[in-house]
């Protein structure tokens, strides 16, 4: 099997980058990984419903830490070449659905669990079941 371009969602739990680790370890050798970090939506609504920030202050910052991370992250696979990045913001399993039918790629690698809490994955699910079940482009999930 010839694994072209592949979509990794990153947000930065340990979880996430083993999926970079796997991603790399399957794409061919012409095929590129895309992390794709999603600033959330409702963290920002709830950022400015609170009055803890303006909320362009705060997407600001975050875009810019969420930069720095993926520079560091790239830095250390040492596969600059191969790696690309893309920080959106939104819901974060619709971001992911949307860009990879979008940008039309081979695979989804994404970590099982992320950095939302056991109970909250209980109670509405993770993003990992929510991009399964939303998708026909094949998804590995990795713990």
């Amino acid at each position: 099997m010839d694994i072209g371009d592949v979509v990794v969602p990153v947000d930065f739990s340990d979880c996430s980058l083993r999926a970079l680790d796997f991603a790399l370890s399957l794409i061919s050798e012409d095929g590129e990984i895309y992390l794709l970090h999603v600033i959330d939506n409702t963290f920002l609504d709830r950022v400015a419903e609170h009055n803890l920030g303006e909320r362009e202050e705060v997407t600001a910052r975050l875009r810019g830490e969420a930069e720095a991370r993926l520079n560091s992250v790239i830095a250390d696979k040492q596969a600059a070449g191969k790696i690309n990045k893309m920080i959106v913001i939104g819901i974060p399993f619709v971001e992911i659905l949307r860009i990879a039918k979008d940008l039309d790629f081979s695979l989804i690698a994404m970590g099982i669990r992320g950095s939302a809490s056991p109970l909250e994955q209980l109670l509405f699910g993770g993003t990992a079941d929510k991009v399964l079940r939303g998708t026909h482009i094949p998804v590995i999930c990795v713990p």
